[in-house]
């Protein structure tokens, strides 16, 4: 059986992830701003930016979860 992880290990690789998502979006966008279009819009919202977002949301919500509860 594995041992219950604690919250911080819980929280750890989303917030990684979602530090990750950010650097990848600030460079599509920045791609975006100077007209070096990489992908189409669509495929870049929700190969780049949807997630970053979801990730975001979840690091957020464990990070909540983790102070409401000492």
């Amino acid at each position: 059986m594995t041992s219950p992880t604690s919250e911080a290990e819980e929280k750890r690789p989303w917030l990684y992830a979602f530090l990750i998502l950010c650097l990848v979006s600030a460079c599509m966008l920045t791609l975006r701003l100077l007209n070096m279009r990489f992908l189409v819009p669509e495929f870049e919202f929700s190969l780049i930016y949807l997630p970053t977002a979801l990730a975001g949301i979840v690091a957020a919500y464990l990070t909540i979860k983790s102070r409401a509860n000492p």
